[in-house]
Order: structure tokens, then sequence, then C-alpha cells
């Protein structure tokens, strides 16, 4: 009888997985992909979809024809649950499928549960799949004002992103007490500064937000902040059902896996990603890192199916970040050192259009 991989989530590493899969098969093993989604979002396209800068189609992999042509099942249906002693997968929208080696790559939650009025009246980032339908008609009947909670790489590219596109719409990025970017090269915080001033992107920093209701922003110190919409770009939240299943989280969460991304203490099963915490030293919570991730995983998966020792995962020490600016220019940061302008967009887009191309067409 064949054995059961299961990839749970259709995330930037299942689909590389996929990929590999299509290209050089597993002899003995069915492969079953269970996704909430039939369109997988590329995040890092998603700024320019909402800039007007790519068609929506042109940032998400249809991954049932990818399963497809890898031979695997596509099974459209939300997680909700892992039995690991009957190694079995529970599902919302029908029967439990059983597994011999599963992966989990289903990305992470809107971080709103901690802020009040925040779930009820926020339109989260992630997951993207949810955001796209509400985001559309956002765009399509744009309200006067518009914050964007969060300035991490994220809510910046988002911010410039709806500046471009809605030119008559007022766009206040909500930087809290951390200021614009924490964490980044000060060289780069103080030139995406200067981008967003040029741009006319009002900043909003000082005070963290303690409380979201339909008219704006309620702060602790500073006085309210009214808006019309409000998009949440904070933190991400691992999802609730990782809690039941018996797998190791860290405190967050999310599933600590080792270096060979598996998760700790079970070598049957591994995780990548937003929904997973690297043991080895901490990594964001960005696509870059689950593209990263990809290769490495689909190497270990395919090692483990055929009885051999999984490798180890070796992160980067610094990451090329590129940050859209909304308007075909771009601000970009390795090693220390900043550069921007057309020549940073030209690259990024390069970069993301080729990231598709292996993804997207047969």
């Amino acid at each position: 009888m064949q054995k059961h991989l299961m990839l749970v989530g259709g995330g930037h590493a299942h689909v590389e997985v996929l990929r590999q899969f299509a290209a050089a098969p597993l002899p003995g093993w069915r492969i079953t992909l269970l996704t909430r989604e039939a369109m997988s979002p590329y995040s890092g396209m998603l700024p320019g979809v909402i800039a007007g800068l790519y068609r929506e189609d042109q940032a998400l992999i249809d991954v049932r024809a990818l399963a497809a042509r890898a031979g695997a099942e596509a099974v459209i249906d939300r997680a909700t649950g892992i039995d690991l002693v009957a190694k079995r997968v529970h599902r919302a929208g029908g029967e439990s499928r059983p597994f011999d080696l599963l992966s989990l790559d289903t990305g992470a939650t809107p971080d709103t549960a901690r802020i009040p009025g925040a779930a009820a009246h926020a339109l989260p980032l992630k997951p993207i799949d949810a955001l796209l339908p509400r985001l559309r008609a956002l765009l399509e009947a744009p309200p006067a004002r518009i914050g964007v909670v969060g300035a991490g790489a994220a809510g910046v590219e988002v911010a410039l992103a709806l500046r471009a596109r809605l030119p008559a719409t007022a766009v206040v990025l909500v930087a809290g007490a951390a200021g614009v970017l924490p964490g980044y090269p000060e060289t780069l915080r103080t030139r995406v500064t200067a981008a967003l001033a040029a741009r006319h992107v009002d900043l909003h920093q000082g005070d963290d937000v303690a409380e979201v209701f339909a008219e704006g922003l309620g702060f602790t110190r500073l006085p309210p902040l009214p808006l019309d919409a409000v998009l949440w770009a904070t933190g991400a939240a691992a999802p609730a059902w990782l809690a039941e299943t018996g797998l190791r989280r860290d405190r967050a969460g999310f599933l600590r896996v080792d270096e060979c991304l598996r998760a700790i203490g079970r070598g049957d099963v591994f995780a990548v990603g937003d929904c997973a915490s690297f043991d080895p030293l901490p990594l964001p919570k960005a696509g870059v890192v689950a593209v990263r991730q990809g290769p490495i995983l689909a190497r270990n998966l395919r090692a483990v199916a055929e009885g051999r020792a999984p490798l180890p995962y070796r992160p980067q020490d610094e990451w090329l970040v590129l940050l859209s600016l909304g308007d075909r220019h771009a601000l970009g940061t390795r090693n220390g050192m900043v550069a921007g302008g057309r020549a940073a967009w030209w690259l990024k887009d390069w970069i993301d259009r080729r990231f598709m191309a292996r993804y997207q067409g047969g």
C-alpha cells in the first residue's frame, strides 16, 4: 500500500514542494494538499496589487493546478486539528485524513485579539486570501481617511500603495511608540520616513493603539484619531487550533521546529513559514523565510520518505529587503547598505515575476 504525505496549507514553501515533486515524483507515496484557498496569494506582490501595478491574478498561484502536476490531490478545506496518536488531520468540511508524513505551512492569523475592537473594526492583512475580497470593495469605494496600523515592512508598503492608488484619500500610517521600521538600519528608517512625507502619507507615532472603534483609533496618551477604515498590519498570531495538537509550541503559540524543520520531538511532522518557530534562532514572520525554506523542506520530506536522514536548514545571516514605494520606486537594504530608486523597483519586480513564473502555467 502507498504511504501518505499530507501537506497542510498552500503557503510559499509548500508550492515549492509541489513543484519539485512534479519534476521528480515520490515513488510509493500519495500526496494530499489540504488548503483553505484554491488560489494561493504571493505576499511579495500584494502591495503592487493594491497600488494597481499588477493585476490580482498575477499575484495568485493556482494550487489545484500545481497539485495536479505533482500527482497530488487538492482538498479545499480548513484544517481544525491533528491527532498524533491516530496520525490523522481533522478538517472543517469532511472526514479526517490519515498521514504517514505531515508538513504544516498554514501561515499565521491576525494579531487582533489583544486590542479591544480590533477584531470587529479593523481589516487584517493576514490571511491574504481573506483580505483580497474586502480590499477590492475598499478600493472600489474608497473612504475619505484610511489608517494602516503597524509600521513594519508590510505596513509601510501597504500605506504607500494606498497613497499611490487613491490620491483623493488621506492615508495615515500609525507607527506607535516603536516608530517606523523598528529593528531595521537607521539609514533605511530615515529614507522611508522621508519617502512617506514626500508621498503625503501622514505619520502618526509616539503612542500605541489602545482601542479600535468604528470611527477610528484610541490611544493611551494621545487624542483619538478619526478614520473611516483601518487596515491591521501588526504582528502575526499563531492559529488557535495548534494549541490542541499536542505539538510543542513557543510562548506565542507557534510550532517549535528543529534545525531540520521537524516539529520538536517528532520525526514525521514538519512545519515551516509563519506557523513555525525555528528553535536554533529567531526568524522574522516574513514571506522570504518560507520561500527560502521551500527547497530544504522538499529535500527533507523526500529524504524521510525514502528512509534517509534530513539535512539542516541554514538561514542567511542577512536578508535582502526591498520595499515598494507604490510608484515603481523602491528602497532596498542588505548588510547595512541602503539603495533606492527605479533600479531597486526593477530588481524587486524581476525577483517577484521570476518567483511566480515557477508556479504559474504548465
